[in-house]
Parts: C-alpha cells; structure tokens; sequence
C-alpha cells in the first residue's frame, strides 16, 4: 500500500508540474545548474555539487522534493553545504516566495528526461 501511494502520490506531482505549464529545464538551468552542472552531471566551474542524473533523478518524487525544500537526501540525513534549503529561499523569478511542489516536481521530471 505504501509504494502504491508514493507511486501515486509522484504521478499527481508530474501530472501537476506538466498541467501547470511549469518547464522543468528553465527552472533547473536558472537555479540549479550553476553547482549540478548544465545536464546535471555533476558540479563544473569549481562548484562541486553532486551528480543529479541517474542519482537524484531516480529519486521517487517525495524524496526528491524533500531534498530541495528540506536538504535531506533518500536516507534523510541532511545534504552538505552549499545545497540551500530552498523552503527558506526562492528561486530566481519567484519574488522571495519558496519553490512550489509543482515547481520542484518539474524539476524532477526535466532531470529524469536527461542522459
């Protein structure tokens, strides 16, 4: 039962990002890929961010957005400096506001797109 939910619960967040009209890789390139790198390969210019594609990526999409707004990764431990806790940032464009589930879920799914 609780995979099943999980599974559901990462469909409505991708149905949401796509309904919403949310791009996914706009919102990666202008926020994220400064440390993960520009096809989310990992950290380049210096910034060592981790990887992202084929790791983070495969990520269920409640993992995924608790590491973004929450900074902890699949084993709930918290994700080292420099990764914001973006609950308490915004992302560009965003007016101060914190990202949305829906945003964050677009993100997710651009990163799942990429090899």
């Amino acid at each position: 039962m609780k995979h099943t939910l999980i599974a559901f619960t990462g469909f409505l967040f991708a149905l949401s990002a796509s309904a919403a009209g949310v791009d996914g890789k706009v919102l990666y390139q202008e926020n994220c890929a400064i440390c993960h790198g520009e096809t989310g390969k990992g950290g380049t210019q210096g910034v060592k961010g981790p990887k992202l594609v084929g790791d983070a990526s495969k990520w269920s999409s409640k993992v995924f957005v608790r590491a973004v707004l929450e900074a902890k990764d699949d084993e709930g431990k918290v994700l080292k400096a420099p990764m914001p806790h973006w609950k308490d940032s915004s992302f560009k464009g965003d007016n101060g506001k914190p990202p949305t589930i829906v945003e964050v879920a677009a993100i997710h799914k651009y990163l799942r797109t990429v090899k």
